[in-house]
């Protein structure tokens, strides 16, 4: 595993394939690629991407910026649609298999009159080590709200921030199978936290 803080390659191979989709059209030229990314960045926009290999998050975290300034114009949801794209690739190739699982009991829960229950939101926070290599992620019912909170974040860029407020939007969403606004905010600079409404 990669000692600094990384991110798994089926995370990033989106991102630079966009990037590069951007450099052969022409929208992107190879001064600005080289202004605004580094050595290591433009290298991999020429490697072949393996999902399951680990990437530096800084790599990720400049070529998701280019894409937020160039395709998203700046817009944070840009992101955030981005990650529940990835979540929806996820769930459709069957790669996380427990959560179609979960969605299974979700609806078996409900037909009980539960929402979601303590088991699948956990469920949720064990994908975090799936796609990082750092930030330990946990959950718990706050008041009417759930709240998942990653801590160690420091070095967690708010382009993964707003990837993951997407990413959870859908998989909850699909657990609950109700649209389902989740709010990210960082209380603290090593703290990250997704919050919802536990109710209907």
């Amino acid at each position: 595993m990669a000692t600094e803080p990384s991110i798994k390659g089926s995370a990033l191979s989106s991102v630079v394939e966009d990037v590069l989709a951007l450099r052969e059209s022409g929208r992107v030229g190879a001064d600005r690629l080289e202004l605004r990314l580094e050595p290591a960045d433009l290298a991999l926009l020429d490697a072949k991407i393996q999902p399951a290999l680990w990437y530096p998050i800084e790599s990720y975290r400049r070529l998701t910026e280019l894409l937020l300034e160039v395709e998203g114009r700046g817009d944070w949801q840009y992101v955030a649609d981005r990650g529940a794209r990835a979540a929806e690739r996820l769930w459709e190739g069957g790669l996380y298999l427990q959560l179609q699982h979960g969605e299974e009991k979700a609806a078996e829960a409900r037909r009980y009159g539960g929402v979601l229950t303590d088991r699948d939101a956990r469920l949720m926070t064990t994908l975090s080590g799936a796609i990082f290599n750092f930030t330990r992620w946990s959950y718990r019912v706050d008041g009417a709200d759930a709240l998942i909170e990653a801590t160690d974040a420091e070095r967690l860029p708010e382009v993964s921030m707003h990837a993951a407020r997407g990413f959870l939007e859908y998989v909850v969403g699909r657990l609950r199978r109700t649209e389902t606004p989740i709010r990210a905010t960082r209380p603290a600079p090593d703290r990250v936290q997704f919050r919802f409404r536990l109710g209907r």
